[in-house]
């Protein structure tokens, strides 16, 4: 199991992504169930929207392992990782997310990468 982040999902939906290859890799390689936190769900969502298939692309990330993280959104756990990372909300969410289910995350975003302190 392992935390992913909309920059990973992104990648993997879009062959002319720099980054589709690893994307591809990476999700093949790793064990499902693949978490992914409602806002980053939300984040992966908007562009098939406005094309009109949000349903169906998340019914094919769905089909490899994508779940919704269910744990519950803590406001203060968010607050703390946004102070103490500087990382935008969207990726605070992530952290939390691994955080609380005590994995990794997978991303292709710097800034969450070199994010490795415990919260």
């Amino acid at each position: 199991m392992i935390v992913v982040d909309a920059s990973v999902l992104i990648a993997y939906l879009d062959p002319g992504d720099a980054h589709h290859a690893k994307a591809v890799e990476l999700l093949g390689d790793a064990s499902p169930p693949l978490i992914v936190h409602p806002i980053t769900a939300a984040e992966v969502l908007v562009a098939p929207q406005r094309r009109g298939v949000a349903d169906q692309v998340w019914a094919d990330l769905v089909a490899i392992g994508v779940q919704i993280d269910d744990t519950p959104i803590d406001p203060l756990q968010l607050a703390r990782i946004r102070t103490e990372t500087a990382c935008k909300m969207p990726g605070c969410c992530v952290i939390a997310s691994a955080v609380n289910r005590n994995t990794t995350v997978a991303t292709f975003d710097e800034r969450l990468r070199r994010t490795t302190s415990p919260f």
